[in-house]
């Protein structure tokens, strides 16, 4: 095994959680409080994703994610920095937690569509993937 491959204990783990946080993830697709949701380690890997937007690809919100994590990490302690939101087009509002778990700080991208509240879903899921830790 090279010193880059998972053990198979590793690689199960990962699965079992991106299993469990994808589960979360839907149950608030369902519910309708965003279009679609991505988590993503501070090293760009998406660890999680559920649903899909039409305004805004993954590949975006990883991109957009990890342009503001730089503006966010420039503020500093001073001005600690969890949540920046964008408007977007089609009424839609990008929506990008910053937190730490898993000995890591990630980052929660949603694309939240409408008036939809999102808050308490994105707060709820964090929690969670924060005692999956």
């Amino acid at each position: 095994m090279s010193e880059y491959e998972a053990s198979p204990f590793e690689a199960a783990t990962a699965s079992t959680f991106q299993s469990m946080i994808e589960n979360r993830m839907r149950v608030f697709l369902e519910e309708a409080r965003w279009e679609s949701v991505a988590l993503f380690s501070s090293e760009g890997l998406l660890m999680a994703k559920g649903g899909a937007s039409t305004a805004y690809e993954e590949e975006v919100l990883l991109e957009f994610a990890f342009s503001l994590l730089e503006t966010a990490r420039l503020t500093g302690n001073e001005l600690p920095i969890k949540e920046i939101t964008l408007k977007g087009k089609e009424r839609k509002t990008l929506v990008f937690r910053y937190f730490n778990a898993l000995n890591d700080e990630l980052i929660l991208a949603a694309v939240v569509s409408g008036r939809k509240g999102y808050k308490r879903a994105l707060n709820n899921l964090i929690k969670e993937i924060q005692n999956l830790s």
